[in-house]
């Protein structure tokens, strides 16, 4: 845009009467100084900025050949007032580079872009969206709840380290603040994010913002206070808790695509191999079901398999690293091949 402004300046500029081209000249060289002298005032350089545009400092330079002119700025704005257009583009050029100053790059360092204008907190949650969500929705009363559901069945103690959910009013908002602020990341409907200071959820208000959000959400709680968690076992106890409350965390959609799966011969269980997995890109629908299908087996099972669970996350708080769940299911359940599928079968009915 600032290339473009640059070349509708030069041409009103070679356009122009002589007799107003020293008061141009002028005008620019002063715009020219006073970016230069920014930076010991301001917080950023606005000067660095203006190299940027090559254009600009090569015809301010050409502008200024006689930068002994001593005229008042106030008296060479006056004999620009027939120029009207072109002091008006310089003025857009002027502000569009320092509004890219302030603003343009520090997009994804002060998260600019994301929702702000309405902010509820719920407990643990910081709910930021950028359209009137009731402060009693009871999506926003299902998500609070679901700490005291995690942490019960889990045994695992809660936190108040805040977790801040970002709601978009749509899908494309959504999209254009992740492909600028996260271009890496696939192309999904939602986003839980963790660094060493927060715990951030991304989504967006659509038809199925409730199962995005429970799921995204189980991810803040479970790393509020257990760090390291297993791939598989994360994503499994995510999709467990995805569901509406009340369903004993049955996921309908796994049950019929691993049921399908197994009778067609496509599909065996297989623990040990989602154990070595460790980048969520590596994860296939079937894996994301096979995930649920082991956690959803160990905690409806008796106190010795919801034990290999709560034992698991225990020692990962203790001491950020665990055994592998394998080995002591192997001990603890000796048929677990047969009673995995026999829990699927069971759930398919």
């Amino acid at each position: 845009a600032a290339h473009k402004l640059m070349q509708i300046l030069a041409s009103e500029w070679f356009s122009s009467r002589h007799n107003h081209s020293l008061a141009l000249r002028a005008c620019i060289f002063d715009v020219q100084q006073t970016a230069r002298s920014l930076p010991s005032k301001l917080p950023f350089n606005l000067a660095s900025k203006f190299a940027i545009f090559p254009s600009l400092f090569k015809i301010t330079f050409s502008f200024a050949l006689d930068h002994r002119i001593s005229f008042r700025l106030k008296f060479r704005f006056a004999k620009l007032r027939r120029h009207s257009r072109f002091v008006f583009l310089l003025g857009l050029l002027l502000g569009l580079v320092a509004l890219t100053s302030v603003t343009g790059c520090a997009l994804s360092a002060n998260r600019s872009g994301l929702p702000g204008s309405q902010k509820i907190t719920r407990d643990q949650l910081v709910i930021h969206s950028n359209f009137h969500l009731p402060r009693q929705h009871r999506l926003l009363d299902e998500l609070a709840a679901r700490r005291g559901d995690i942490t019960e069945l889990l045994e695992i103690p809660g936190s108040d380290e805040p977790i801040h959910v970002y709601l978009f009013e749509d899908r494309a908002q959504f999209q254009t603040y992740m492909l600028h602020s996260h271009p890496e990341f696939p192309n999904r409907r939602a986003f839980f994010v963790k660094d060493d200071t927060s715990l951030r959820v991304f989504a967006f208000w659509g038809a199925r913002v409730g199962e995005d959000l429970r799921h995204e959400v189980t991810h803040g709680y479970l790393h509020s206070v257990v760090p390291n968690i297993p791939l598989w076992l994360d994503e499994g106890i995510a999709e467990y808790f995805e569901v509406t409350r009340g369903q004993q965390g049955i996921n309908g959609a796994h049950v019929h695509h691993l049921s399908a799966e197994f009778r067609k011969g496509d599909w065996q269980p297989d623990l040990g191999q989602l154990e070595t997995l460790t980048s969520a890109s590596q994860l296939t629908q079937t894996q994301y079901a096979e995930s649920w299908l082991w956690v959803h087996f160990l905690l409806s099972g008796d106190d010795e398999s919801r034990a290999i669970v709560r034992e698991t996350l225990a020692e990962l708080r203790e001491h950020g690293v665990a055994e592998p769940i394998l080995p002591k299911v192997r001990i603890r359940i000796p048929d677990y091949q047969t009673q995995l599928t026999l829990h699927l079968e069971n759930l398919a009915r």
